[in-house]
């Protein structure tokens, strides 16, 4: 049996080289996988002291973003219902901070990386 179809080609010589230059740069661009990320971009510190700097947000962030959450979600904003919380219980707010911080995080993670696929057509 012999081939009765010979190679196509294309008379828009654009086209072609507009697919090739496509996915020449898909194929040079890091996916969302292999890119680095550079931790002291987010981490607002003096020269040599971003190891305290890293001790002192891990601490308080999620500290602050516990209060926030039981302030805003369990006392309703009503500043008398939240007055009854313990809040001496650093290491119970400190959690449920931590898990609040977490959940933003990935979410952050997972909208970047639905962007990645738009940068990439």
């Amino acid at each position: 049996m012999s081939n009765t179809h010979g190679q196509i080609r294309s008379n828009n010589t654009d086209a072609a080289k507009k697919f090739q230059k496509r996915n020449n740069r898909r194929r040079t661009e890091a996916s969302f996988a292999q890119k680095e990320v550079d931790v002291k971009a987010f981490i607002i510190a003096p020269e040599g002291y971003e190891t305290f700097m890293f001790l002192i947000y891990f601490l308080t962030i999620p500290y602050l973003a516990g209060l926030i959450f039981l302030y805003l979600f369990i006392a309703d904003g009503s500043f008398s219902h939240f007055l009854n919380f313990k809040i001496t219980s650093y290491f119970v707010i400190w959690m449920i901070g931590y898990e609040v911080v977490a959940a933003i995080m990935l979410t952050l993670i997972a909208y970047s990386f639905a962007k990645s696929f738009k940068s990439i057509a």
